[in-house]
């Protein structure tokens, strides 16, 4: 009898460990999510500004009205934009990778494990513990 008593409160702990570990993956996912957020923000502004400078480039080499140096130099931002555009778009990936996770595809063979797995995972585990709990 006091050992059944023993296993249960044991169980009850570990289902409220579940739980806090649930809370910890739900707090990491909405951080993740407004980290993306700002990330996008910055990527759709250089996307913009890459637009803007494209268009300018267009223009001057239709109809110069700058020097070659200033030319040169709209190209090397150009490059620059570029890169930071790149960058952004790798950010976002990888956060997006975090909080969903991937299937198996040739970049990930053996999948990705996201937050939002995890925590169904969780979830599954925390009815499997009621229902033992229970049982006993």
């Amino acid at each position: 009898m006091f050992k059944r008593f023993k296993e249960k409160k044991y169980f009850k702990k570990k289902f409220e460990g579940v739980q806090k570990m649930i809370w910890d993956y739900e707090f990491k996912r909405s951080k993740t999510r407004s980290l993306r957020e700002a990330i996008r923000q910055k990527y759709d502004q250089d996307k913009s500004r890459m637009a803007t400078l494209l268009a300018k480039i267009g223009t001057e080499n239709k109809n110069p009205t700058m020097g070659k140096g200033d030319i040169a130099r709209l190209d090397d931002d150009k490059v620059r934009l570029e890169k930071e555009i790149e960058k952004w778009e790798e950010q976002l990936k990888n956060l997006d990778l975090e909080v969903n996770g991937s299937k198996q595809t040739n970049e990930y063979p053996e999948g990705a494990v996201g937050i939002n797995q995890t925590l169904d995972s969780l979830r599954e585990l925390q009815i499997m513990l009621k229902e033992y709990i229970k049982r006993i």
